[in-house]
């Protein structure tokens, strides 16, 4: 009876255990943070929770169409960063108050396309540990200071894309800790004095979107350390230069899409210290000699979309540091090489696409900077590169040749950059590729090729079919055929042979084929495969065929004519007088060497009387009458 007792109780106990190690899993597996069976429970329906790659605990609610209340009953309140968003075609309609202080450990805070109206008064009273607050894409109307009450640590704080209007003087002393602020794309008219007070930490400021048209120096006194100042599309046409001599640490200044007419060339003379100066998209006609030359330190300088004629030769005097330029989409015609002097060791990207330099200057240009990486000679009506172009430049790594007219390319002019990454061929005449060009872009991580006048047809596209599903073929993806009509549109990866037609035009867009092929024939010998070169025999074959029929049926012709002429004539039978004529030449010839002949009247009344019908030489010469008048006697 013990026995039995004791196996019973071993048995019981084994199944204790069994239940206890089933609980600990359970118990263990809802303390996983990532992918739990518990986690998975308290997560909001319709949202997403786990780790981000910080290893923070997050919430992401990104499917939309969510209404009051937030459900943050159903969030774990260990959360570090809720993210609450919805596509522009389901956004969500949200209110927010103070309903985030259970979250303790609350470091991130977004809440975007959420039509939230206002901010509300203490909304984040009680959540100290919050670092970053995103409130873009909203409908928020006002910014008052209470609204930012409780946020002794927030470093970051983005108010984008909402409908602010104006702000009083200390909106954000509540903000000590503020090292960036975004406020771009608002309806912000008018920035008041000492609206940045107590933000003496600000390290950048967003102002873009707004129509401020200008900026009053008595804004930016609280500010001084301020490193970043983006006021792209502000309506600016100056900036009163005391602004510049409060933000002496300057880094980054963007200007761009403003109205700036003139830059006098000692405007940026007090920031020493900046780095980044954009300057794209204003309507400066010309670069004034040492414009930059205080900006010791300048790495990035873009002056695109401008109106600049001329950029005269010490533009860039002094500047030894600057490593990235772009002049694109202006109106230069002319560069002058020593104004790149200055840059020849530093610059490392350089953009001259949109205008119309020649090419023989651009290329004396880049044998001056020869230590460029990227390089961009976008829509400046290119047909060709001469072969040795880039000679000096075998560190570049990308190159934007869009917009052109290439409709053939030198393989040759490649082999000078075997280190080339990106190569942007968009946009050009370009109607197929040959063999040869396609094994040159193997090298090539990235090629781009859309938007070409892809012809689809035997002659043009069959190396392309050959290669364009095999594991190199990415590059040749998403090409759309232009010509013929019947494939107009159509994928090229979803073509096969047997779609393809005779040639539609063999004129142009092959690529290139080197050395003795470079002729019509040789083109036509790299572009072709096995199967079409056959084609194109049977097809010349039959040229010739129909040529020597069209031959064959002339000289029929021509002698079935002469033969019914010889039969109506019947030269054999002429009158001995004509035969007389050809044996003996003189009788023709008057005494002085000419021709003789007799001019006789036409008595016409007299033939119609002897009523004759002519149909043969043999009725003629059996009638006097017309035998005489054939003779002239």
């Amino acid at each position: 009876m013990g026995e039995v007792q004791l196996i019973s109780a071993v048995q019981s106990g084994s199944q204790c255990r069994k239940m206890m190690v089933m609980l600990l899993y359970l118990v263990t597996g809802a303390l996983l943070p990532a992918h739990s069976t518990l986690a998975a429970i308290i997560c909001p329906q319709l949202c997403t929770c786990g780790l981000d790659i910080k290893g923070r605990h997050q919430v992401i609610c990104s499917q939309g169409g969510m209404l009051d209340p937030i459900p943050i009953a159903s969030m774990n309140q260990q959360v570090e960063v809720l993210l609450i968003t919805a596509p522009s075609s389901n956004p969500n309609f949200l209110t927010i108050g103070p309903i985030f202080q259970q979250f303790a450990r609350l470091e991130e805070l977004h809440i975007t396309v959420s039509n939230i109206p206002a901010i509300g008064r203490h909304s984040f009273w009680g959540v100290p540990t919050l670092e970053v607050l995103n409130l873009t894409r909203n409908n928020i109307a006002h910014v008052l200071d209470y609204n930012f009450r409780g946020l002794a640590n927030l470093l970051k704080l983005h108010l984008d894309d909402n409908m602010i209007e104006s702000m009083p003087s200390g909106t954000f002393r509540y903000l000590q800790e503020l090292r960036v602020l975004t406020l771009a794309r608002n309806r912000i008219t008018e920035l008041v004095p000492r609206l940045f007070l107590m933000l003496g930490k600000l390290q950048e400021l967003d102002l873009s979107g707004n129509h401020l048209i200008e900026l009053n120096p008595e804004v930016f006194k609280d500010i001084q350390e301020l490193r970043v100042l983006r006021c792209r599309s502000c309506g600016l046409s100056n900036i009163n230069t005391m602004i510049y001599r409060l933000l002496r640490v300057l880094a980054v200044l963007d200007l761009r899409d403003n109205e700036f007419k003139y830059i006098a060339s000692d405007e940026f003379r007090d920031l020493h210290k900046l780095q980044v100066l954009q300057l794209d998209g204003n309507q400066l006609p010309v670069v004034l000699e040492r414009t930059f030359g205080g900006q010791s330190d300048i790495q990035k300088l873009t002056l695109a979309r401008n109106r600049l004629a001329k950029v005269t030769t010490t533009a860039f005097a002094n500047i030894t540091t600057l490593r990235e330029l772009d002049l694109g989409y202006n109106k230069l015609d002319r560069l002058e090489t020593t104004t790149f002097l200055p840059l020849s060791e530093s610059l490392k990207s350089l953009d001259l696409s949109g205008n119309m330099i020649p090419l023989t200057e651009v290329k004396y240009v880049l044998q001056v900077v020869l230590k460029l990486r990227d390089l961009a000679l976008a829509d400046m009506g290119l047909t060709e590169l001469p072969l040795g172009f880039f000679v000096y430049h075998e560190h570049l790594r990308f190159l934007n040749l869009s917009g052109n007219q290439f409709s053939h390319f030198p393989v040759q002019v490649l082999s000078p950059v075997p280190k080339l990454q990106e190569l942007d061929l968009t946009r050009n005449k370009f109607r197929g590729l040959d063999e040869k060009l396609l094994s040159r872009f193997d090298p090539i991580r990235i090629v781009h090729l859309h938007s070409n006048p892809w012809a689809c047809d035997l002659c043009h596209v069959t190396p392309i079919l050959s290669r364009i599903n095999k594991s190199n073929g990415g590059m040749l993806k998403g090409l759309r055929c232009a010509t013929p009509y019947s494939l107009e549109g159509r994928l090229l990866e979803s073509l096969h042979r047997s779609d393809l037609g005779w040639c539609s035009n063999s004129g142009g867009g092959f690529g290139y084929i080197e050395g003795a092929d470079s002729g019509a024939a040789g083109i036509a010998r790299g572009f072709l495969g096995d199967d079409s070169r056959l084609g194109l025999i049977a097809a010349g074959a039959a040229v010739l065929l129909l040529l020597l029929t069209g031959a064959a049926l002339l000289v029929g012709i021509v002698y079935s004519r002469n033969h019914r002429a010889h039969y109506y004539t019947r030269e054999e039978q002429r009158a001995p007088e004509h035969q007389a004529i050809f044996e003996n030449p003189a009788a023709i010839l008057s005494e002085n060497g000419d021709i003789k002949y007799t001019i006789m009247s036409m008595d016409i009344p007299q033939l119609k009387k002897n009523n004759v019908s002519v149909s043969t030489i043999d009725g003629i010469n059996k009638d006097p009458e017309l035998h005489k008048l054939t003779n002239g006697t």
